[in-house]
Order: structure tokens, then sequence, then C-alpha cells
């Protein structure tokens, strides 16, 4: 056996892979919502949205999500060349054959006005310091100004523009532009002029692709195959590979820094150019770029990468920190790595390698698997395979056999060899052999006068003569154990699924502190750990984990570092227990996808905190279109429109899988408290009840960077108008109103039907007069003419006198009752007749001017005039104690003016009214009502009285 391995241990002078690293590239495809996998320009806008133009369209790039444009939103045509974001947050598109389409709030629009058949497709949009924009085309340059395009300049044979590819602002007058026919051209603005100042003539390929203008005003030009330099006038040239001449078609020129350029080929991936030396290192298809036909490149405000390229939509470049070595570069499968001698010792299936610090690959011995390696204390190598164990001395050639047999772990110590089997544990003394069983290991380290054993299903401590369970650690309470390192000769670090033990041995005796792996903010899938000084090293699923180990366990502090890797970087988990630290700190883990290295010094991290926005705002589960319910109070939604959605959005590129919400409502009770972090961008707020409020968020770049300033979106729940005070006040003054207006027009009603029942009652009385007067007059006058006549004849004078005194009496009340003159005559010679008969009958001197007006009144009017002018005597002779009285009536345009007036005492017209005596004056005044006039009662105390009676003619 030991002669057939001999056979094995020669070493080879070749390589196997100079360039044998595979970096992180990340795509997105369709399968992620692009809307074309060929992609070929690309920008960043002013929100920090990333927008791709593709030969299916347009989509804009948050960094989770896509929104796609094409021809069913708008757009001019599908195949879109050129892309640019001009001052006013307008997107510009430039299409094949079908002129431009311009993307401004979502709405796309498409100016019309010059010949896109002939001008082509537009390759580029420029803008000037005046606003104006610049869209070059295939066969000639338009511009874009006050809403018009006008032709700048046509291709004709003269000017022979053709095949305008790209531009770039030299300075505010002078563009550089690239020819896919003619080389390079020259334009100035003021005057215009363009100039073809390369072709092939001057040694430059006609075929020029990308120009690019650095700080130093030098212009570089990408070509078939070649590069060009402009500077102050000169041209220089720079080729590559010859070999490479076809595939180094330079597409796209991206301003690294000052001294490189990131050039993009169509055939060779991209390269970086050192301006300085002119050297160029490309990076294609070897180290895992997904295709090797790319066409744009930019920079994202966060240092990613962005490129399109052909068939693999668009591809994000961070860093060259994390490196994968498998066998996609000729790396066989990988069992274990160790650093010795300052070189990368390999375990693999196709034997021993070797990987010195420039990544050249060699092999050392070439046959079976080598499964597991480990330095041993003189700085040899021990190694095992599928049937053997061997030691290599650094200072020779040959390994020497150790032991027959498969084991799994190797480990040396005390001038005692420790053989990890499946049952047993085999120990290879200088004197002696002898077994310890136990059950297959993960890790072994030494602690104080014994050793430390990790397997999957607890942790063990092990001496000379066996093995046993640590206090406070048994193995059905604290299992499933990953990895095992030693911090110094008396403690020890362990990971399992859930948590992370200290172990410390004093005098003896074991302590131990727990610390939960939750607590170690993105760690998830915990795989492997290493202490490094104060560094303590966790591996999860796509990241690193770099913890101050200091803090962790004098402060129980967690202060932590996160490096991730591009989801799936590693096609499989890292190996348990596979960390390893080597001389100039690079991190190694082993898998079966290979060897991942980390370089920390090569790591960029993200401290750019993420663009906050709102993505999308749902009212119930329709989209709020917030410009129906904008007012100069800003956004006011009815009571009933309270079920809202919000969809948060962070924009960032790096982390966009890890990123964290949080939000608040304020207005809401307990509003100003901040939700606990959650990955999920939506948030749903239902029935909100009637205020003012402000959604607010905040959320961190998928590594713990957190923006300090929160997107707040504020809107007004506007009030039921019955909740509201206006409401209130109109619905009490318009109750109050109501009630008014319920006694008024009830009191109306009394009024009306107490006047109704007087003028009935007075109607009634009138009535009833007139028959008494008419008994009066028929019966009882005749029967008394009768009886006077007889006692005439019988000559009793006394009883004649009586006779004859009682019919006048008789005659004087029926009279009184119902003056007959009143029909016979009409009203004007009654009233006259009635002054006159006062007048004789009294000592008050009366004088009367008195029209005609019995034309103008109805028979009852003229009765009601009567008996007020009646009433208003009676009073006058009963209680005026007048000397003198006039009364007149006239005729006026639209009435009848009756006044009557004395010179006796007067009275209190107030008084007079409310006395329960005043049934007279009473009976006047609802008798001027009945008549719908006016009645004006003026009295003063020994100065006599006024009564004025106005009354209306309907008819006049």
């Amino acid at each position: 056996m030991k002669c057939l391995f001999l056979t094995f241990f020669l070493f080879f002078s070749c390589t196997i892979s100079i360039n044998a690293q595979r970096y992180q590239f990340k795509k997105y495809k369709t399968e992620e919502g692009l809307v074309n996998n060929e992609t070929f320009a690309i920008i960043q806008d002013s929100q920090n949205r990333i927008w791709v133009s593709s030969t299916g369209g347009i989509s804009c790039f948050n960094g989770k999500t896509f929104k796609n444009f094409t021809t069913d939103e708008g757009l001019a045509s599908n195949i879109v060349f050129s892309i640019f974001e001009d001052s006013k947050g307008r997107i510009w598109a430039g299409t094949l054959d079908n002129g431009i389409s311009i993307i401004e709030n979502g709405k796309i629009t498409n100016p019309t006005g010059v010949d896109f058949n002939f001008l082509g497709s537009a390759t580029k949009i420029l803008e000037g310091v005046d606003g104006t924009i610049y869209l070059i085309f295939l066969n000639g340059i338009v511009t874009y100004k006050n809403g018009k395009l006008d032709y700048l300049l046509k291709g004709t044979e003269d000017n022979q523009i053709a095949g305008l590819q790209y531009a770039a602002w030299y300075d505010s007058n002078t563009i550089f532009l690239a020819s896919l026919k003619k080389g390079i051209f020259k334009m100035t603005l003021n005057p215009l002029n363009i100039e073809n100042i390369y072709n092939e003539k001057d040694g430059v390929n006609n075929i020029c692709y990308s120009v690019f203008v650095d700080s130093k005003k030098d212009v570089w030009v990408g070509a078939y195959g070649e590069l060009y330099q402009i500077s102050q006038g000169k041209l220089n040239k720079f080729r590559f590979k010859p070999e490479d001449f076809d595939n180094n078609r330079i597409y796209g020129i991206y301003g690294e820094n000052e001294n490189e350029l990131y050039l993009s080929f169509e055939g060779n991936g991209f390269g970086i150019f050192n301006k300085q030396t002119g050297d160029l290192r490309t990076i294609n298809e070897s180290q895992g770029l997904p295709t090797k036909y790319i066409y744009r490149m930019i920079k994202d405000t966060e240092g990613n990468h962005w490129m399109t390229s052909f068939g693999e939509g668009i591809i994000r470049f961070r860093d060259t920190a994390f490196k994968i070595y498998d066998k996609t570069q000729g790396l066989p499968s990988v069992n274990a790595v160790a650093e010795w001698n300052n070189k990368l010792t390999i375990a693999s299936d196709e034997g021993l390698l070797m990987m010195d610090a420039t990544g050249k690959i060699s092999p050392v011995i070439k046959g079976d698997a080598v499964k597991t390696l480990f330095v041993t204390p003189e700085n040899n190598m021990l190694f095992n395979t599928n049937r053997a164990v061997f030691e290599l001395l650094e200072t020779s050639a040959n390994p020497t056999l150790i032991d027959e047999g498969d084991y799994n772990q190797l480990f040396k110590a005390k001038e005692k060899t420790y053989l990890f089997g499946t049952d047993n544990i085999k120990i290879l003394a200088k004197d002696s052999t002898y077994f310890i069983n136990t059950r297959r290991s993960i890790s072994i380290k030494p602690i104080g006068d014994r050793y430390i054993l990790c397997k999957l299903g607890g942790l063990f401590q092990m001496d000379e003569t066996g093995t046993d369970t640590i206090p406070g650690l048994h193995p059905k309470v604290h299992f499933d154990f990953r990895s095992l390192d030693a911090i110094n000769e008396n403690e020890v670090l362990a990971g399992s699924e859930k948590n992370l033990y200290h172990i410390s041995l004093d005098r003896g005796i074991f302590k131990i502190r727990k610390f939960n792996l939750d607590r170690f903010t993105g760690l998830k899938h915990f795989r492997a750990l290493k202490v490094d000084g104060n560094n303590l090293w966790l591996a999860g699923r796509d990241m690193l984990l770099k913890v101050d180990l200091n803090l962790l366990l004098k402060k129980d502090t967690i202060k932590a570092e996160k490096f991730n890797t591009t989801a799936n970087f590693l096609e499989n988990h890292i190996d348990l227990n596979s960390l390893l630290i080597t001389g100039d700190k690079t991190v190694l883990a082993t898998s079966l996808s290979g060897i991942l290295a980390f370089n920390e010094k090569a790591y960029i991290p993200n401290t750019q905190p993420p663009k906050l926005a709102i993505s999308e705002i749902l009212l119930f589960s329709e989209p709020l279109a917030d410009s129906l319910y904008r007012t100069k109070n800003g956004i006011v939604l009815p009571y009933q429109k309270n079920y809202l959605s919000f969809s948060m959005e962070a924009i960032t590129f790096t982390n966009p899988e890890n990123v964290y919400y949080q939000y608040r409502m304020r207005g809401l009770r307990d509003g100003d408290e901040w939700s606990l972090p959650t990955k999920d961008p939506n948030v749903v707020f239902s029935y909100l009840p009637p205020g003012d409020y402000s959604f607010e968020f905040r959320a961190d770049n998928g590594n713990g960077v957190w923006q300090t300033a929160p997107y707040e979106y504020s809107f007004k729940i506007s009030v039921p108008f019955w909740k509201t005070w206006f409401f209130w006040v109109f619905l009490i003054f318009g109750t109050s109103i109501a009630v008014f207006l319920f006694y008024y027009y009830k009191n109306q009603a009394e009024r009306k039907r107490n006047e109704a029942f007087t003028h009935n009652l007075i109607k009634a009385q009138e009535e009833e007069r007139t028959r008494v007067a008419r008994e009066l007059h028929d019966s009882v006058g005749q029967k008394l003419m009768l009886l006077t006549k007889k006692t005439k004849s019988t000559g009793n004078q006394e009883m004649e006198f009586l006779a004859t005194n009682t019919l006048q009496e008789l005659r004087s009340i029926s009279k009184g009752l119902h003056p007959a003159t009143l029909e016979r005559l009409g009203p004007t010679v009654a009233i006259r007749n009635m002054v006159d008969e006062v007048d004789s009958n009294t000592s008050i001197f009366f004088t009367h001017e008195i029209e005609d007006i019995d034309a103008l009144l109805s028979k009852e009017a003229s009765l009601h005039l009567y008996r007020i002018i009646q009433e208003v005597l009676n009073n006058m002779v009963k209680h005026a104690e007048a000397k003198a009285a006039s009364i007149t009536i006239e005729k006026k345009k639209n009435s009848i003016e009756a006044i009557i007036s004395d010179n006796g005492i007067g009275f209190e017209f107030s008084e007079k009214v409310k006395t329960s005596d005043s049934l007279g004056m009473k009976t006047i005044l609802e008798r001027a009502k009945i008549l719908h006039s006016k009645i004006d009662i003026k009295s003063q105390i020994n100065k006599g009285t006024t009564v004025t009676l106005t009354i209306p003619l309907i008819n006049a």
C-alpha cells in the first residue's frame, strides 16, 4: 500500500487555472418581472429608480419589483435603444424607427413633426444647459424645445452623417459622437458645425460604438476591437489581445474613477481598463458573468454596477470581496482546506492541491480523493483518503503512511494522534494504540486538561480514558451542534442550530453561558464559527457575521458587522465547522459548491439609506386616485372612505431582500409609536375614525442602515355631517326656526280662527239685531200703535202719553238694533242722519263733511263702517264730556278715510283696551280688522281724542 501511494506523490509545475475565482453576479430577467431579457440602455433616475430599455419595452425597477411600459401603455415601439431623464424628471425613450416617447407621471406621449423613417433609430438623448433636448438618430439630429421637434442636422451626401450611435458633451457647446460608419464626429452648436475628425483614413476603425469624456476633458471612444483616447487634440490607440479582437467590441464606457474605465464588450464580458498603464483586466463567463454580451453599464448611488446584456436581462455587480473557487474554474470538488506554509492546501476528490497568493492552483498529489486535513503542532500536514492516513513534512515530498482505514476527522496533540472513525476514536501513542468508543464527531478542541468533542447530538468532554457529558449540557436538552472553536486554552465557543455556547473550565469546574442566535440580526441557517483574536466569525446562509467577542462576553452586548453575498451565491450550504481564517485575514469556507473566500478589505458596505416612496394606496380594494380628493387643505376623504392599504417602497439595490420597515399612523391612539420591524411592505388600516392623519414609515437598506427622515403621507377623513358643529348649529337654528314658524303659524291660524269667530259672532249679532228689530217693529210696534190709538179714544191722557212714549222708545231701540235707513238710503245718508240725530239730542256741537261713498262699499262693509262710527259716537257721548266734535269722510286715491275727533277729556288707549269693560273698543278694533282697514286712535288726557279709520278700496 505504501509503495502504491508513493507513486502519486509528484509535484506538477502546470497550473489548473490562473483566474480560478468566480465573482458574485445577480441577474434580473423576465422571471423576476423584467419586460424582456434583451436589454440595451440603462439609467438611474433622480428618485433612485433604475430604468432599462429593451427589445420588449421599458422597465422601471425599485430593487424588488418592475413596472413595465410597452405599446399597450402607449409606447411608440417596444424596441427601445436609448433612455434618458431630463431636468424636469421626464423619461425619454428612443425607439427603433418609430421616434421617441416621453413618460411623465406614468403617462406616455409621443411627439411628432419629423420623418422618423428617414432618421432611423434614436440612439442617444442629451439635454443642453438651456433645457433643449438633443435627440441623436442614426441619420440625423433633432431638437425638442417648447414642445416642438425640429431638425438640427440631417444626413446628406455632403455632411455624410450616418450611423450615429452614441454622443457625449465635451462642453456646453460641443458634442462628440461615435458613428458606426464614419468613426468619430465633433459638433459645435454655435455656430452650428459638424466635422468627421477621425475615420479609417486616420487609422481609426470606422465602426465606433461609444464615447465618454472624463474629468480631464480626455475623450474616450469605444470601437470594434479598440479603444481611442483624444487628449489635447492627440489621438492615442489601445489594442488588446489580438485573439480577442472580434470579441472586444466596446459598446459602453463608464468612468469608474480617475484611473479606471469600465468597458462593456459585446463578446467578452466587461473589462477594467487602467488609464495610466493601459492594462485591461477582463471579467467574463469564466469568472461567473452570466453572459459575454454586455452593452451599457452604470453605477448606482449605493455603489452597485449594473449592466445590460443580450439574453440575460440586467446584471448587478458590486465587488470582488466574495469569491468562489469551484469546478467551473477547473477546481475539483472540495472536501477541506487548510493554510500551510503560506499556501492554501485543498483536499479534493482528485487529490491534494495547493493555491498560492496569486490564485494559481497546482496539484500536489494526484490519486484518491482526499477527505480531511490537519496541520500538526510540528507544522506537518495530516491528510487521509478513503483507505489511509498520511503525514507530509514541509521539508519532504514523500508523505508517511500513518495508518490504514477510513476516518472522518484527524487531530494530533501531546505526541498522540487521534483518528476519528464512525464508532470510535483510535488513539496512536508513542508506545501504544487504544480506542475510545464514541460516535462520529464534528470537531475536537482542547480545554484545560481535557478536550471538548462537538457532535450533532451534543457536546461532550473527553480525557485519556473516555468521554462524558458536560454538567449543564445534557444532550437531551442541548443538541444539534454545528461548530466548535477555542478562544484560549481554557475557553471554547460552540454553536448549535439555536444557541451560541461559551464554555470555560476553571479548576476542573465548567461554567457555561448561552446566547440565543436570534439576537444576531440577519443570521439564518447557522453553519460554522471561527474565533480570530477579538473577532468572532459566524457563517450562515448567504452571509458572514463578524462579532466583537469582548463586548459579547464581558457586557453581553452584540456589536456585529454583516457581510452579505448575493442570494444563493453558493448553491449549497457551507459545510459544518468549515470556517478558516488565513494569515492575510481571508475568511474561507468549504461547501459542495467549492471554496467560498471573503476578503473584508475588498468589501464595499452599503451605507446609503434607502429612498422612500409609496408605490400604491388602495381605498378598500381599488387604487386611490387622490387627485379626486385633493383640496387646498390637502387630501380630504369622506367619512365612509376609511379603509386604506399602503404599499411601502424602499428603493435600494444591494440587499433589497433583507429590507425591514417600520410604520405608524399619527392621529390614532398610540399613533406616535413605531411598529415592530417587518419585511412586509404592505400595511392596512381599516375603518379609521374621522380625524387628521399622517401615515409615516421608514426602512433600512437591508444592512441595518435606516432612513432617518420618514416618508409622510398626510390626509384627513372628514366627520359625518351630522357630527359637525355646523350641522348642530344649523340643526338648532333650524329647529328654532321650525318651532318659531310652528307657533307663528299656529298663532296665525288661531288669530284667523278668532277673527273668523269674531266676524261670525258680529255677523250673527247683526243678524240677531236685525231679527229682533224686525220683530219689535212688526209685532210689538204694531200692538203699541193699536194701544196708543185706543188710549186716545178713552181720553185718558196719562195712558196716552205712556203708550206714545213707549212706542217712540221701541222705535228708537229698533232703529239702534238695525238702522233701516242704511238699507234704504245707503251709508252716506245713514251716517249723516246718525250724526245729526246725536247732534240734536246732545249738547255736543257736531260738524261733518261726508262725501258720497255709497258706490265704494259693499253692504257688509257699509254696516261695519256705520257700527264703528256709531260706537265711537256713543263712547264720545258717554265718556268724552266734549263740547264739539267733527266727522270727516272722504275718498282718497285707493281708500276711504274717516276721521272722528272731539275736544273731550281723552283717555289712556292701552289701558282702555286692557280693561274688562272695554268691549265696545274691542268691537271697534275687530270690525276694523274685518274691513282690512287701519285704525289709529290718538287720545291725550284733557286734549281730546281723534280716531282715524283708513279703509282700502280693493277694486280701486
